[in-house]
């Protein structure tokens, strides 16, 4: 019996055999069939015949050129004979009509004309541009019979005279049409055979021996257990040869492979059963793990929902609050002493909250710097409010944490939100409580923050607002009014656009109310950018109608942080017609102090633009005189806070001479807004500031400039 690998070799020699068989034993079809079936032989074959032809067509162009000049030479030379023995037979007589018209009818001439001693002699078509006869032919134009006008100038046999005439070429086209045919079926029966030749020895020496390395991979690929049954020997001294010994190679690597594999199975089987010991043990940590925080030890969100949910289902809810703390400005206290010191502080905090907790599930730490704690009148002192537990609580936490041998004060905002009263669940008590907290650190004075309904409608309220926002966003609720601006002898200088909203229900909201909200949401971007679209719009029909003056538009912090808001600006000018120079730009220093390094790079565009820069309500923000330095600006404006007292309040006197003197000293001119008193006009113009602004002299209407004389005149 011979060995396993012996026949299963003898069997794949055999079915190569049968591939490796004469074209005459296999039929056409499947032998073009295995041919069509190989992308690479397709690609051969179809690279060859073009190239035959590519090569064909080479040689036929210049052929077909010269076939031409041919066929057209051949009538020239015609001609030229028939003219040469005419003029030989009529040397010594005259030249007739009739005999013209004779030799065009023994000749491809259809048109003649001989001229001699300033006597010329036509006969037949009128020739127009005539053309060298010993030139190139196939350049002379032709008419749209297919006839050329040639000139036998230079002929010595016809120097005696200037010979023209129209010779008939018209069957040329066919006979080259006849060509091209002869030529490209011949090229077609030339490529055909050259392709067929090709197809066969690409059978021969690569079809077929690539087809058989194919199958002997596919069945080893098959039976990758058993790779030395595919073993063969190398039969060619090519680069098959070559393939099929590596493949070879190949196969013995694999079977040692194989032999190793199986060994390092047994190991890996022993180790995974090890392992998965460790991972269930390390699962039953994790599960323990997510549960509770990593740096304070306390309970997760999670957690302390689910307890809290677990204490009020016992019926454990009367006269308990759930309490948010939230540590103020944590994030400069990472910053300046390091997140290192940072989670010494936040887990000092979160000992001494869980000493107010009897409960280890009822205190958690809720994410970054934010504390949860359940709050009842019960513990170490039972008789104890629920107010001056928190009080107690928010007092243990402001105490100084000592870390590393320095002390760190904290100062704490809390939110509560009452059970039965804010909620029943855990899930709403816990975010009543939050945004208590945030309402606390937004408070100048109160750091505690009961929930209570009426907040919860200032919240409902809130929500409700900034959705009639984006409608009025959409449908266009919002209207401009103009309040100008005048200087010391009350001429108009510019006007400020404000923006109103007429809420089609509620009617018009204050603009401290949605101008904030929308800074908030962020839907301040779409309002600005439709507020600077009208204000150019209406500086527009004011410039045409003759104003001189300027458009003060106010600009937001995000507005100013937006990298692309200069560019727009910048096409809105380029779009209308409008001078950079007549729109002035109002910040607060509160917008630019956000962030100063965006904000300096949008001044700076706006510097290039020539755009006028105001400070506005200056003195109530971060004022820094180096910053100011630094902008382009060219107009300070005198918050309305200020100007309220003057003439009699001192303080608000010297405020107003110092801004103006410091404004003045940095080329910058001076603008109080708020002016309604002729004493105050009067105090300021004498205190030389340059504009004033206020209901004194005017007040915001949606007309302004010539708009509102035509409004008064209509």
């Amino acid at each position: 019996m011979k060995p396993v690998v012996g026949l299963e070799a003898e069997m794949i020699s055999e079915d190569m055999a049968a591939e490796n068989q004469p074209l005459s034993r296999r039929s056409f079809h499947e032998w073009a069939r295995q041919l069509s079936d190989c992308r690479l032989c397709r690609n051969l074959t179809m690279a060859a015949f073009v190239a035959i032809l590519a090569i064909e067509v080479a040689i036929l162009i210049p052929s077909y050129r010269n076939y031409e000049e041919d066929l057209l030479s051949v009538r020239v030379d015609v001609a030229s004979q028939a003219l040469i023995t005419f003029l030989k037979h009529t040397r010594s007589r005259e030249i007739n009509p009739a005999a013209l018209e004779a030799l065009i009818a023994s000749s491809p001439l259809v048109g003649v004309s001989l001229q001699r001693d300033g006597t010329r002699y036509e006969a037949g078509e009128t020739i127009e541009s005539p053309h060298p006869a010993d030139g190139v032919l196939r350049d002379a134009s032709r008419t749209a019979q297919g006839m050329i006008d040639l000139s036998w100038s230079s002929d010595p046999a016809l120097s005696d005279y200037e010979v023209l005439g129209r010779v008939d070429v018209s069957d040329v086209p066919s006979e080259l049409v006849a060509f091209v045919f002869r030529i490209l079926g011949l090229s077609l029966l030339i490529a055909v055979f050259v392709t067929a030749v090709a197809m066969f020895v690409v059978d021969r020496m690569m079809l077929s021996p690539l087809l058989r390395l194919r199958e002997r991979i596919s069945r080893a690929g098959d039976d990758a257990e058993h790779p030395l049954k595919y073993l063969m020997p190398t039969g060619r001294r090519d680069e098959f040869g070559e393939v099929e010994g590596v493949f070879n190679s190949m196969l013995k690597q694999n079977a040692s492979y194989l032999a190793k594999l199986k060994l390092l199975n047994r190991e890996l089987d022993q180790l995974l059963d090890q392992r998965t010991q460790t991972l269930r043990r390390t699962e039953q940590e994790l599960e323990i793990r997510t549960l509770y925080d990593q740096l304070t030890g306390l309970a997760n969100r999670s957690l302390f929902e689910e307890q809290l949910d677990r204490h009020f289902g016992q019926g454990h809810a009367d006269k308990e609050a759930v309490l948010v703390l939230g540590v103020n400005d944590f994030q400069t206290l990472n910053g300046l002493a390091g997140h290192e010191t940072g989670d010494r502080v936040l887990q000092e905090i979160a000992r001494r909250i869980a000493g107010f907790s009897i409960d280890h599930g009822h205190v958690a730490r809720l994410g970054g710097d934010v504390f949860g704690l359940l709050v009842g009148e019960v513990g170490r002192i039972p008789a104890e409010s629920i107010e001056a537990r928190i009080s107690a609580i928010i007092e243990a936490c402001e105490r100084p944490v000592q870390v590393g041998g320095k002390s760190y004060e904290c100062e704490v905002s809390a939110g509560v939100a009452v059970t039965q009263l804010d909620g029943q669940d855990a899930r709403t008590l816990l975010s009543h409580a939050e945004i208590a907290m945030h309402r606390a650190k937004k408070s100048p004075s109160q750091r505690v923050q009961f929930f209570a309904s009426e907040f919860g409608e200032q919240v409902l309220h809130r929500q409700e607002m900034i959705r009639s926002l984006k409608v009025a966003i959409q449908n266009q609720q919002f209207q401009l009014y103009y309040q100008p601006q005048f200087d010391r002898l009350r001429r108009c200088t510019g006007y400020e656009a404000l923006l109103r909203w007429h809420h089609p229900v509620l009617g018009a909201v204050s603009p401290a109310e949605f101008i904030q909200l929308a800074e908030e949401t962020g839907l301040i971007v779409r309002i600005g950018d439709w507020v600077l679209e009208q204000a150019v719009i209406t500086l527009k029909r004011w410039v045409d109608q003759g104003f001189m003056g300027r458009i003060a538009v106010n600009v937001s912090a995000m507005q100013l942080h937006d990298e692309g808001f200069a560019d727009r600006i910048s096409d809105l000018l380029r779009r209308y017609g409008v001078t950079a120079l007549q729109l002035e730009l109002e910040i607060t220093e509160t917008a630019l102090m956000d962030d100063v390094e965006r904000a300096m790079a949008t001044l700076s565009r706006f510097r290039e633009l020539d755009l006028a820069l105001a400070v506005d309500d200056f003195g109530t923000g971060y004022s820094s005189l180096a910053y100011l330095k630094a902008l382009p600006v060219s107009r300070i404006k005198i918050d309305r806070t200020f100007v309220t007292g003057l003439p009699d309040n001192e303080q608000d006197e010297a405020l107003c001479k110092t801004i103006i003197t410091m404004a003045h000293a940095l080329g910058c001119e001076v603008i109080a807004e708020g002016v309604e008193t002729e004493a105050q006009a009067g105090w300021l113009a004498l205190a030389g500031c340059d504009e004033l602004q206020g209901f004194l002299l005017g007040k915001p209407g949606p007309h302004g400039f010539r708009d509102k004389a035509d409004s008064d005149n209509g």
